[in-house]
């Protein structure tokens, strides 16, 4: 057997975080209003419809600045703690690339680092199945970055079946904001929005017996699960209750809870799209820093040094930016 010339692997979500990938916006192009982006609200459906197609940073230049500003304040506040950070393409290589699947939806938003793989273990599953169309073209930006880093690693590389062009609901669909670690049992949100059961019937399959993927269904007008959840360290976790109607499985109900509230104006309910550094220490959005006290008295150093609302209006939390390869177990 080879030697392995380095290390790659998820256990759980708290583990002291060691390499992540993170996007770029620079390629970002208003998309096309689909029926796979239905919960959005009315009023983000009508300048979709208004400005498809456009580059983003020519019709929205001040939002563009914010969105570059707070994704590299977010490297940064990584790279401070000793995180090492890849970054994904910032364009594609090559125009096909740039124009897949234009016909059925235009758009990209490249800078979401989580989307677009899932370590599981030292399991690396590429996922071009997300439900949005836009989306899949920014595989193209990762996957070049991945399968550099992967070389001569201990991971097992497999690229999860890709949707069909027309859109069906019942396709394999598997959005890795929906998947939350904890060694052998993972949780994968169903809100209809973002991983179907089929998606996540097949991540069982993959893992096999040695895991167990339990689903947790979601309000139907959410989308991704790390917005409305997150483990937090062993025995500790944060959600919204009430937007999770079947409550938790059973392996979590016994786990301490801090539990919030949506509160009157804020569209998102994301107050959960923390990221973990280490057991003692996590990424919180500025804009819920005053769910900070919640942790801090838990004994966890809370980073609130970053705005987030521009990322967060692309559907982007600190989690959601971070492609985490590798953790302590």
């Amino acid at each position: 057997m080879a030697d392995v010339k380095r290390e790659i692997g998820v256990s759980n979500d708290w583990g002291k975080l060691r390499e992540v990938m993170v996007g770029y916006p620079d390629a970002s192009i208003i998309t096309d209003y689909h029926s796979s982006l239905s919960w959005l609200t009315e009023q983000i459906k009508k300048e979709m419809e208004k400005n498809a197609g456009k580059i983003d940073a020519e019709v929205f230049p001040e939002n563009a600045k914010k969105l570059k500003k707070q994704i590299e304040d977010h490297v940064k506040i990584l790279e401070d703690f000793g995180v090492k950070v890849h970054r994904a393409r910032r364009t594609f290589a090559h125009p096909e690339e740039a124009a897949y699947l234009d016909q059925i939806q235009r758009g990209c938003q490249p800078f979401g680092g989580e989307d677009y793989f899932n370590v599981i273990g030292n399991n690396v599953i590429l996922i071009d199945a997300l439900r949005p169309v836009f989306r899949r073209k920014q595989i193209y930006l990762v996957r070049p970055v991945l399968e550099e880093i992967l070389k001569g690693s201990n991971a097992r590389y497999v690229a999860m079946p890709p949707p069909s062009p027309h859109y069906d609901d019942k396709e394999m669909f598997l959005e890795n904001g929906d998947v939350l670690r904890d060694g052998r049992n993972i949780y994968v949100g169903f809100s209809g929005h973002g991983s179907s059961e089929a998606g996540i019937a097949w991540l069982q399959q993959f893992l096999g017996p040695e895991y167990k993927v339990h689903t947790i269904r979601m309000a139907p007008h959410t989308f991704h699960l790390d917005a409305l959840m997150s483990l937090n360290r062993p025995g500790l976790l944060t959600y919204y209750p009430e937007l999770l109607p079947d409550g938790l499985p059973e392996p979590l109900k016994k786990w301490e809870k801090i539990e919030l509230k949506v509160e009157k104006g804020d569209i998102w309910a994301a107050a959960c799209n923390t990221l973990a550094l280490d057991e003692k220490t996590l990424i919180l959005a500025a804009e819920y820093k005053k769910f900070a006290g919640e942790y801090e008295k838990r004994g966890i150093k809370v980073i609130t040094s970053n705005h987030y609302g521009m990322t967060m209006s692309y559907g982007a939390g600190p989690r959601c930016l971070t492609g985490v390869l590798r953790r302590d177990a």
